[in-house]
């Protein structure tokens, strides 16, 4: 089902993260999920996106549990305070727009 979500990439980013934690791979899963293949994130604009987040103080980045196959760790991001009254503040829009 559709979203019609309108959404930018950081705005998809904050409302996925507001569930909790969660490493790049996952986020871009979810956002491609929950807005039906409308947003697509590729690396390069997942990076930009959430570097633009870690700058304003929304988003932090966190090391992981090494990876039980190939033992690397890979970061995963959360939100911050800031990040996560933001996030609150994309939902509400969100569910009050009309489509």
């Amino acid at each position: 089902m559709s979203q019609g979500t309108g959404a930018t990439p950081q705005a998809a980013l904050l409302r996925v993260l507001i569930n909790g934690e969660s490493d790049s791979a996952e986020i871009i899963r979810k956002i491609h999920d929950w807005t039906d293949g409308e947003i697509q994130l590729d690396e390069q604009t997942f990076a930009t996106a959430i570097a633009d987040l870690e700058s304003s103080g929304m988003v932090e980045r966190r090391s992981s549990a090494p990876d039980k196959r190939s033992g690397q760790t890979r970061p995963t991001f959360a939100l911050t305070a800031a990040g996560r009254a933001k996030a609150l503040e994309v939902l509400a829009a969100s569910l009050t727009r009309k489509g």
